[in-house]
């Protein structure tokens, strides 16, 4: 193989690295820690929030200390915390 020929494998090869690096930044995503909230009624108001049977998720960087106390604290609520996208 000449020398030409190699350095354009070569090349290839490390696009082909840079290209594999680019699919798993993209593909990965932030994550952000979040409180998962289900209600043992409908139609529970704490926190300023509606809960139900249903889960409901919320940012914790959404909420105040005081909301994530509030939500916390009530037994009626079952809380626990879960990550997700950042978006």
């Amino acid at each position: 193989m000449s020398e030409t020929n190699k350095n354009q494998a070569g090349a290839a090869d490390a696009g082909a690295k840079t290209d594999d690096a680019k699919l798993v930044t993209k593909t990965e995503k932030k994550k952000v820690k979040a409180l998962q909230v289900v209600s043992a009624r409908e139609g529970f108001r704490r926190g300023g929030h509606v809960f139900g049977r249903e889960a409901v998720v919320l940012k914790i960087g959404d909420l105040t200390k005081e909301q994530i106390q509030q939500i916390r604290g009530e037994r009626l609520l079952a809380v626990s915390e879960v990550e997700v996208d950042a978006e």
